[in-house]
């Protein structure tokens, strides 16, 4: 029996059989200020660089494999990308894992690197005798972050290590359902600001971190009435917050399965 042509010659790809879910994740974690989110994102695979926007470096005290940045800016960020690549063209070494803790907080230095590029899109607000703050003046700062995540997520996809961005969370607003006198909100969470919740199609998994007042710490994997979290590995509904014992659960079943080694 002839073997049947082949209708992905001469184009670029691999089938979906060699495809590994584990092998470079893109994970977004949600959850609560407190919830555990740092700890849950430094328990990726190292070493891990690990940029603190939070200010709250002392909580991963005791956590192995970490170089963190505290005090961090964009300008940060970009100096250490352009490193990162010169770095894989000479065949050096890369982080394994990348963290942004928190994108919430992020929003702030990204705001201030628009501003230094775009001042025009900013009005200035005198808080007490002598500071100023600077709020975005329309829409165009908010687009501006929407493609500065973006961007980052497409360079470190460029990179091919595995990156992890945090958000705080928030409650989801219904847009429909509310009015100027009246907030209305559908019931899940989203990510905070909301204006970012679209970025989440970026990731392969989207998880949310709780802990009850018994300091039980769980991870929900999929989606559920709160958010519509998400995975490409076989996890349960629900897991620790563990991502190196969740990436060797899924390698397990799919051993199991006898799906790809």
């Amino acid at each position: 029996m002839s073997t049947p042509p082949n209708p992905f010659a001469n184009m670029q790809g691999v089938r979906s059989e060699e495809i590994q879910a584990e092998v470079k994740l893109r994970i977004a974690i949600l959850g609560e200020p407190k919830s555990g989110k740092s700890w849950f994102a430094a328990t990726a695979p190292g070493p891990v660089r690990y940029y603190d926007f939070d200010n709250r470096a002392e909580s991963l005290e005791g956590k192995p494999d970490l170089f963190v940045s505290k005090n961090t800016t964009m300008g940060i960020v970009e100096s250490d990308l352009s490193v990162m690549k010169a770095n894989k063209i000479k065949k050096l070494p890369l982080p394994t894992t990348v963290v942004f803790d928190s994108v919430t907080y992020m929003v702030k230095a990204m705001e201030e690197e628009i501003r230094r590029q775009s001042p025009g899109l900013f009005k200035s607000i005198r808080v007490g005798n002598s500071t100023n703050v600077y709020k975005g003046k329309d829409w165009d700062v908010v687009v501006g972050i929407q493609r500065y995540v973006e961007y980052l997520v497409a360079e470190l996809t460029a990179l091919d290590v595995n990156f992890i961005f945090v958000f705080h969370e928030r409650d989801e607003k219904d847009n429909s359902e509310s009015t100027a006198e009246r907030t209305a909100y559908t019931g899940k969470v989203v990510t905070s600001p909301q204006y970012l919740q679209n970025t989440l199609s970026l990731f392969n998994e989207v998880y949310r971190i709780k802990v009850d007042g018994n300091r039980n710490y769980q991870v929900a994997c999929r989606p559920n009435f709160d958010i519509n979290a998400s995975t490409t590995m076989l996890l349960d509904p629900m897991e620790k917050p563990d991502i190196m014992g969740m990436i060797a659960k899924h390698k397990a079943k799919r051993a199991a399965l006898g799906g790809v080694k």
